[in-house]
C-alpha cells in the first residue's frame, strides 16, 4: 500500500478528473499512463483506482484494467434520482439561518454542478448522505460534462439555483432542485449517447 502523502493527492487527482468529466464512459484507464501524468510510481495508481473501484467511480474489467462506469439510458435516470434523493435528504439537515458557501474556481459544467450542490448541504450532519451525495456526482460527471449539448440554458439554469440559495429561498430551491433532475431524467438517454461519442 503506498503511503498516505502519496496515495491521497493521486486519488484525489483521479477521482477530480472523474468529477469533471475529462474521460468518457468506457474509457480505459491505464495506471502507467496515469503514473506518468500524475508523476508518480504506479502503486499509488493502482491503489487509487482500486479504493475508486470499490466507490462503484472506476470498473474493473479482468484482463482488460480499469474502465469509466458505462451506464444505460435507465441507469443513468435512476442515478439523477438517487441524486436527488440525497440533496433532499442532506438539505432537511441544514441550517436555514445560513448561507450558503459556494466555491469559485470550477473546471467546467460538471465540476461547478457538484460544487453547487454540495454547498446545498454543506453543514448537513448526515455524513452517510452527503458522502453518498458526492459519490453520485462523481459517477454523473461524464454525463453532466456533456448537458449543455442536450439541454438549453444549463449555465442561467444553475445561476437561478445559487441565487435561490444565495437568497435562502428555501422554498424556490426545493422547486429548483427538482425541476433540474426532472430535466435531466427526461434526457437521459441522449446524455448517455452523447457522453459515448466525446
Amino acid at each position: 500500500m503506498s503511503p498516505a502523502h502519496v496515495l491521497e493527492p493521486t486519488y484525489d487527482a483521479i477521482r477530480r478528473r472523474l468529477v469533471t468529466g475529462d474521460w468518457q464512459p468506457g474509457f480505459r484507464l491505464e495506471a502507467a499512463r496515469l503514473a506518468s501524468l500524475l508523476g508518480v510510481s504506479i502503486t499509488p495508481v493502482r491503489d487509487s483506482l482500486n479504493r475508486l473501484t470499490g466507490e462503484r467511480l472506476v470498473d474493473a474489467w479482468p484482463n482488460e484494467g480499469f474502465r469509466v462506469p458505462r451506464l444505460e439510458g435507465r441507469e443513468l435516470r435512476e442515478l439523477i434520482g438517487w441524486h436527488h434523493d440525497l440533496v433532499r435528504l442532506a438539505r432537511r439537515d441544514v441550517s436555514h439561518e445560513r448561507v450558503a458557501v459556494i466555491q469559485r474556481g470550477h473546471d467546467g459544467i460538471a465540476e461547478r454542478t457538484s460544487l453547487l450542490f454540495a454547498a446545498l448541504s454543506g453543514d448537513a450532519t448526515d455524513i452517510e448522505a452527503t458522502w453518498a451525495m458526492g459519490n453520485a456526482a462523481a459517477r454523473l460527471g461524464p454525463y453532466r460534462k456533456n448537458e449543455a449539448a442536450i439541454l438549453t440554458d444549463v449555465d442561467e439554469e444553475l445561476d437561478s439555483i445559487e441565487a435561490a440559495v444565495l437568497g435562502g429561498n428555501d422554498e424556490r430551491v426545493g422547486s429548483a432542485i427538482e425541476e433540474y433532475h426532472l430535466r435531466r431524467q427526461s434526457v437521459s438517454d441522449e446524455l448517455v449517447r452523447a457522453a459515448r461519442e466525446h
